[in-house]
């Protein structure tokens, strides 16, 4: 079957679908608080630059501009992370359609993307949400391009490709993968067109901003995948069942039969591109001990080709016994990924479930406002003459931007932590410190003067996260100037 005679698109069920899952995902966006990461994004969106010690500017570019104009709130922050994941679940059913899928194959497709681990990328805002879907995008040009589409369209790919790589390095293994896969499936048609080498062209270029401001910067980003790479072991460990998470618990033999159907059905031999180029990024991904989302771009055509030989299965006898048995697969996949990933567990319970243990990012929503609580009964220990006098230093990013965003801004908040560190120490005229997160007590802290324990942060749950039990002192009387003590305090991870 060639680009001209592909079944028609099923934009009924298809988009009722991705709306559903898009509205289902704004109505909970403000149910539980900020992700540590969105609050940073926040800020450094409001630091415009190039780029960032650990990630390109599109995503705090994005989160600051929503929040500017809706105000401070998860809302805000998730409203386009919402809309993409939607957006990309719309994709995977037409893709699907792409390679000649029919109805029933098209509604399979956007039924699973839409109850997979896809819901627990709408709910944050992170790059993680974007990049899945430029990926899908890139895939989904692919796909069109490989069965025959006007390779002009191999320039929306280098630009998509641009975009994605100003959100997030990885998208080079997306390329990486590719690229490979092309190699692998011989489509020497393909990678002799000259549309292939302008499009990468253009995804260079798109990109230079951000790769020159790496280099004049030092590279921090070389740093960042080194502190990943103390988790290479984990990592490796975890990449395929947390790949088959990701897929869904119970619908990720969906993926399974897509591999088996583009690897050897004779009418998928124009994308035996995909499990070749899935292939390389498992590869890369395993041999750099990156994390499992790397590869996650790829679940996409993965999803949508496995639909195909599973739309077939349900229409060969007992229809309804079948169709019954993989709807109820999916929506029990799709409520344990929401149970998971979604907050429908209220806080006040969470410290009762397992759920911080499987997935951290759970209670990590939780507690900024007592945390910012805190350290204003610090800020308030000060006397006034001492208070024009302090600012306020972090362990974290996370801590740093919840106090800048939640806090009454009594005083100016620093951190060593990632970018907050590129934004310069406190003025010399600042002798006086309120420390978060940070055990002063000993050691080389002692040069912020004499210090003093106030308080513990306590969110009230009982719940463990990275801010739980953090202590909160007041240190009086630095020993040393700010440019003598900045370059030591310096972290990327």
């Amino acid at each position: 079957m060639t680009a001209r005679d592909k079944p028609a698109l099923a934009v009924g069920p298809v988009a009722v679908i991705a709306s559903t899952v898009a509205i289902v995902l704004l109505l909970l966006s403000g149910w539980h608080g900020f992700h540590r990461d969105e609050l940073y994004f926040i800020i450094a969106g409001r630091h415009p630059a190039l780029g960032y010690p650990d990630q390109p500017p599109l995503t705090p570019l994005l989160s600051a501009a929503t929040t500017a104009l809706l105000g401070v709130q998860p809302f805000a922050v998730r409203l386009l992370p919402a809309l993409a994941i939607g957006a990309t679940v719309a994709l995977v059913g037409g893709m699907a359609r792409d390679m000649a899928g029919g109805r029933r194959a098209q509604i399979v497709a956007a039924a699973t993307a839409g109850l997979s681990g896809l819901l627990a990328a709408g709910h944050l805002g992170s790059t993680t949400t974007y990049e899945l879907l430029l990926s899908t995008l890139v895939l989904w040009l692919a796909v069109r391009l490989l069965d025959g589409a006007d390779h002009r369209l191999w320039l929306a790919v280098g630009v998509l490709g641009g975009v994605a790589l100003q959100n997030k390095q990885t998208a080079l293994i997306l390329g990486a993968g590719l690229a490979g896969g092309l190699a692998l499936a011989r489509r020497w048609d393909v990678l002799r067109s000259p549309m292939l080498w302008l499009g990468g062209l253009l995804a260079l270029l798109i990109w230079a901003p951000n790769l020159l401001w790496q280099v004049t910067n030092g590279i921090p980003q070389l740093e960042m995948a080194r502190s990943i790479a103390a988790e290479a072991g984990e990592n490796r460990a975890m990449l395929i069942p947390e790949l088959v998470l990701l897929a869904g618990p119970l619908l990720f033999p969906v993926s399974v039969a897509g591999v088996w159907w583009l690897a050897r059905a004779p009418e998928a031999k124009p994308w035996r591109t995909i499990p070749a180029a899935f292939a390389v990024v498992l590869v890369l991904v395993l041999a750099t001990g990156g994390k499992s989302y790397y590869a996650s771009g790829y679940l996409g055509p993965l999803m949508a080709a496995g639909s195909i030989p599973v739309a077939a299965w349900l229409g060969r006898g007992r229809v309804r016994l079948r169709a019954a048995v993989v709807a109820s697969a999916a929506l029990t996949s799709g409520l344990i990924i929401a149970v998971i990933a979604l907050p429908v567990i209220p806080p006040s319970a969470l410290a009762q479930t397992p759920l911080p243990e499987i997935y951290p990012e759970a209670a990590e929503q939780v507690g900024w406002p007592e945390l910012v609580e805190t350290v204003e009964e610090a800020t308030a220990s000060l006397s006034e003459e001492e208070r024009a006098a302090a600012v306020v230093f972090t362990a974290n990013y996370g801590e740093a931007a919840a106090i800048e965003l939640l806090g009454g801004g009594s005083l100016p908040v620093y951190s060593g932590h990632n970018g907050y560190w590129d934004w310069g120490p406190p003025p010399e005229a600042a002798r006086h410190t309120v420390v978060v997160g940070i055990d002063v007590s000993s050691g080389w802290w002692r040069v912020l003067g004499a210090c003093t324990l106030v308080e513990r942060v306590d969110n009230g749950l009982d719940l463990e996260n990275q801010e739980q039990g953090a202590p909160v002192s007041v240190c009086r009387g630095r020993h040393a100037e700010w440019s003598e003590i900045w370059p030591q305090l310096r972290h990327l991870d």
